[in-house]
């Protein structure tokens, strides 16, 4: 499972799996701000799924481990340090626990580097980049200032409240826009052939008005730039609409009736009577409704035309990029009989390479050996081989008090829907194991890859039979043929 996350953009956060929790609720058992490490670390005696975010008017980071009571009064920790005013724990409603991590007046960070990983299920670690003073940085609103970007046709330079909603303004070209529902809360706003003007700001950015509590700002440089904008939302988003504008601009309306605003940000944490936490995303690896292939717009700029060949069975001029996950220093999920996710992974991971080669395909393993690598490298190891499909492969985890939860899961974004639906098919096929269903989420691997892309959750290191099966060399061989089968059943079809 993957343990650690970036937050990125204006209001990042970490995505997470949709997991039923135990019936008992887990306790925040300790924790602490190391000021030399720059990290937060705390432990609870439940597994839990933290859920994240960067907020601003105070810059302050919010992590909230839903299903977690704190079992003490709220504590407030002043740090000595120059850019960190102080850390604060407390229950933010009778089912959460809220960490609060403050900046001091007139510092920010770079809420694109900021990582949320677990060592265990239930050990976890924030770790803060150096704080900066607001001079130094980037004003705009997603830290793209300094990415080259082509010019653009159009350029979005605000968005504003008007009685009715939302007016992003747009100058130049009228915006070619795609929206896309992706969870019960958010809808994403696609802007072909559009940049970020300068005059776009965190400061310009609305943030309490009509139950809205985030917006995601992202630039996606390329030859054609796109520029994504997410909206989360108190209520459900399914009733808002957006529409483009013939003032040149995008229009999103909320339902008659919508004047919720979010509460305001001094009660991060308190023991009063229980509200809806301001989160913008759901626990790491959001699970929401799986659109048609048809329908599911690509968040990147669209790749030229493939020109490989996939016949018979073997893959001519075809690159594949397989991302064993974790490694290192990094073990990813922790399980039954010490399991490590890292050791797993490598193994079936390193097979399909092999698997692939030996059918004239050309592979690049994002690791080949057990080193720790972080995410973005691992994208663009995939980017500079160009490669023309991404494979992320990694281990399922939950509590060791639930070895009941075993299967497979598979994982897409947009672009990676039938890649995914190929490997998953092509698994069960081979191995009996549960079916845990094809699912999308916007993990950093597969939003951020221009190729089709898909992270495989192989089983469960907790699960009783899986973890039975990961220990069987002959079950992971049989793993790592049938991933290469469904890849390759997948580029006979599409390259």
């Amino acid at each position: 499972m993957r343990r650690y996350q970036r937050l990125l953009g204006i209001a990042s956060l970490v995505s997470g799996l949709l997991i039923s929790l135990p019936a008992r609720a887990a306790e925040l058992k300790h924790w602490r701000f190391d000021s030399q490490q720059n990290q937060l670390i705390f432990t609870t005696d439940e597994a839990v799924r933290p859920r994240a975010q960067f907020l601003f008017g105070p810059p302050r980071i919010v992590v909230d481990l839903p299903g977690t009571m704190l079992g003490h009064p709220t504590v407030n920790q002043p740090i000595g340090d120059d850019s960190i005013r102080e850390v604060r724990v407390g229950q933010d409603d009778s089912q959460t626990t809220r960490l609060v991590i403050e900046l001091s007046p007139g510092y920010t960070i770079d809420p694109a580097q900021i990582v949320v990983r677990g060592t265990t299920a239930l050990d976890w670690i924030v770790e803060l980049p150096p704080a900066q003073t607001e001079d130094s940085t980037s004003r705009t609103a997603n830290r793209l200032e300094a990415t080259p970007v082509a010019e653009a046709a159009t350029q979005v330079e605000r968005i504003r409240v008007t009685p009715d909603g939302f007016f992003i303004s747009t100058r130049g070209a009228s915006p070619n826009l795609t929206v896309e529902q992706i969870s019960d809360t958010q809808i994403l706003l696609q802007l072909d052939n559009a940049t970020i003007d300068s005059a776009l700001t965190q400061e310009t950015l609305p943030t309490s008005q009509f139950g809205l509590t985030a917006w995601e700002v992202e630039q996606i440089p390329g030859d054609v730039p796109t520029l994504q904008i997410a909206v989360t939302v108190h209520n459900n988003i399914a009733e808002w609409k957006a529409l483009t504008s013939g003032n040149n601009g995008v229009v999103i309306l909320p339902p008659r009736g919508v004047t919720i605003a979010t509460r305001p940000a001094d009660s991060d944490v308190e023991q009063s009577s229980p509200q809806t936490p301001v989160t913008t995303r759901p626990s790491p690896a959001p699970v929401v409704t799986r659109p048609q292939p048809s329908t599911a717009p690509s968040p990147i700029q669209h790749r030229p035309e493939p020109t490989n060949l996939a016949r018979n069975g073997r893959l001519g001029n075809v690159t594949i990029a397989i991302d064993p996950g974790h490694g290192g220093r990094d073990p990813g999920a922790i399980g039954v009989g010490g399991l490590r996710e890292k050791d797993i992974v490598s193994n079936i991971a390193y097979d399909v390479a092999e698997i692939l080669e030996q059918l004239g395909a050309s592979v690049i393993l994002t690791r080949s050996d057990d080193r720790e690598i972080d995410l973005d490298p691992r994208v663009q190891i995939a980017e500079h081989a160009n490669a023309d499909l991404f494979v992320s492969i990694h281990a399922n985890s939950i509590s060791l008090e639930r070895p009941d939860v075993n299967g497979l899961e598979t994982y897409y974004y947009s672009s990676g829907f039938q890649l995914a639906e190929a490997i998953h098919d092509a698994i069960l096929r081979q191995l009996n194991m549960s079916d845990r269903g094809v699912r999308q989420a916007r993990f950093y691997v597969l939003r951020t890859t221009s190729m089709p892309a898909v992270l495989v959750e192989t089983g469960f290191v907790t699960g009783a039979q899986d973890a039975q099966n990961f220990a069987n060399p002959s079950w992971r061989s049989q793993m790592a043929q049938a991933i290469a089968n469904g890849i390759v059943q997948y580029a006979q079809r599409n390259l």
